[in-house]
């Protein structure tokens, strides 16, 4: 591909990191503005985490139907409609008038949001060089993270000022800006000539010969015809399906119980007021950015297996000494943010493991399945983390997930056959 780290690559890769960045900005400051939404609707935390589960749940639902449109329709016009349901959500989000519009909306938003994850990955993957790609999808992945961080300082500059709807109003104006700019995005060629293969397959003739020999991408013409859902029911991609699923749910419980509920934990234990809480955790983000990319930039060197094994190595003395030994706010707030770098870090490769692991032919049902799981998780941790840590407390709750759960997702990972630093996609699997 040339000059492929730049032009077309770099701006594919903008959009992408964009979209991530609004839906995680829509995402973050309905947990932001969560005291402010409790005290107008009277409701509790419990009730709130009814509302994120519900979100997670739909955005589950949205990403099956998602998967198939990608593999059939392309994987341009999902990447347009899916931002467009986000902008609407949020924007409707500041309109509620109370709880039950609010969590109307609020499903909205957050199913949507949550299907943006892998429609982008899955085009930005198809459409940079092999060579570039780790780094590249740590760019992308990192969007999550900035969008945290603008969510921060809507939370504490707009929100006294002009009220929590105000949010919501800012965070979609991008949302529907990017929609225009993504009417120039291309449709992967990968994509396009898996559709001429696909046709060319249902009548097979002489000239479907010349098309099968001239095809540049390897495409197993058993399976291309079937669809999407039974191609993923057989052999590897089957046994990659579990095992992607059990790693994204390890890895979301214990991200979740850290970063989402790290405000109350703070709150909690150092006595933080509301700001200084979300002050924190904003800077985590920015810390977690480059980890992001870090990762991914290391995955595309030593492989996404070493890559999450070293990151998650690092991050565990740094839960023990947050969970353990951190009496004062002063010596939290270090190995917090180095927390955020290494044990955040590895969602930088994330995006890879759910595209690379299957083949174009079926690659927008396969991530989006294994971003369906990423969700169940979210609504999993949602729901019981309120109970869990009344049961519990916030340290033995964030202990376990950070020394127990986060290290065991390794396992899966490892017993899935390694995936390439850096080769063409159909190297891994046609």
């Amino acid at each position: 591909m040339k000059n492929d780290i730049q032009g077309y690559s770099m701006f594919i890769t903008l959009i992408a990191f964009i979209g991530w960045t609004i839906s995680a900005m829509d995402t973050s400051i309905f947990f932001f503005v969560a005291p402010h939404l409790m005290e107008e609707f009277d409701f509790s935390l419990t009730e709130f985490g009814i509302i994120v589960a519900a979100g997670f749940i739909v955005a589950i639902v949205f990403n099956i139907v998602v998967g198939p449109l990608m593999d059939y329709f392309g994987r341009k016009v999902v990447f347009q409609w899916i931002l467009f349901l986000v902008s609407i959500g949020t924007f409707l989000t500041g309109l509620s008038w109370n709880f039950e519009s609010l969590t109307i909306f609020r499903i909205l938003a957050t199913g949507s949001a949550f299907a943006e994850y892998a429609v982008g990955a899955t085009i930005l993957i198809e459409s940079v060089s092999a060579k570039h790609r780790g780094w590249i999808v740590g760019i992308m992945a990192a969007g999550w993270p900035a969008g945290t961080a603008i969510s921060t300082l809507l939370s504490i500059y707009v929100v006294p000022e002009w009220g929590w709807r105000s949010a919501f109003y800012l965070a979609s104006i991008p949302a529907f800006l990017v929609i225009v700019v993504r009417l120039y995005i291309k449709e992967p060629v990968r994509f396009k000539e898996l559709v001429k293969f696909r046709q060319s397959m249902k009548s097979y003739t002489a000239e479907t010969k010349e098309i099968v020999s001239q095809n540049r991408f390897k495409i197993n013409k058993e399976e291309v015809l079937n669809f999407t859902y039974l191609q993923l029911m057989k052999g590897e991609l089957l046994k990659n399906t579990l095992l992607i699923w059990v790693y994204m749910n390890l890895v979301v419980i214990a991200y979740g119980l850290l970063i989402w509920f790290a405000p109350y934990w703070m709150n909690y234990a150092f006595e933080l007021n509301w700001n200084e809480a979300i002050w924190t955790v904003g800077a985590g983000s920015l810390v977690s950015m480059l980890g992001f990319v870090c990762c991914g930039w290391l995955s595309g060197i030593i492989g996404i297996r070493f890559a999450n094994l070293l990151f998650i190595v690092i991050s565990i003395p740094l839960t023990i000494w947050m969970t353990f030994f951190a009496q004062t706010f002063n010596a939290f707030l270090p190995a917090y943010l180095l927390w955020n770098f290494f044990g955040a870090g590895i969602w930088g490769t994330i995006p890879r493991i759910f595209t690379e692991a299957f083949p174009t032919r079926a690659r927008g049902t396969g991530s989006s399945i294994g971003s369906a799981s990423c969700w169940l998780g979210w609504a999993v941790i949602s729901y019981l983390a309120p109970h869990i840590i009344e049961a519990n407390d916030y340290y033995t709750a964030i202990s376990f997930s950070g020394i127990i759960l986060l290290p065991l997702a390794l396992i899966p990972l490892w017993i899935i056959r390694e995936i390439p630093s850096s080769s063409e996609l159909e190297d891994y699997i046609s």
